[in-house]
């Protein structure tokens, strides 16, 4: 899972604009998921190793597989079902 907060402005800016919504409505029911979820996944790919991969290859990913990409509905450490988004925050 990656962590909101450590996300640079660039990326935030790149997940809003392939998405078209921009990241603090994520969480809302009425928001589209489908580009906001490839935006996401782009960006962890990338983190993770993999600069060349693209918003298209994201696109083809299933749900599936961007889900576990991202870490969500993963089990948490106490063994619960992490029903979050895609991104932590922090509380202040």
């Amino acid at each position: 899972m990656i962590d909101i907060n450590s996300l640079t402005l660039g990326e935030i800016a790149t997940i809003e604009d392939l998405s078209g919504a921009s990241i603090s409505t994520l969480g809302e029911d009425e928001t589209p998921k489908g580009k906001m979820l490839a935006a996401m996944a782009m960006i962890a790919k990338r983190r993770n190793g993999d600069p060349t991969f693209k918003f298209g290859d994201a696109l083809a990913l299933s749900m599936t597989e961007a889900t576990e990409l991202l870490g969500i509905g993963t089990e948490d450490e106490e063994g619960e079902d992490d029903e979050s988004t895609p991104f932590e925050t922090e509380s202040a």
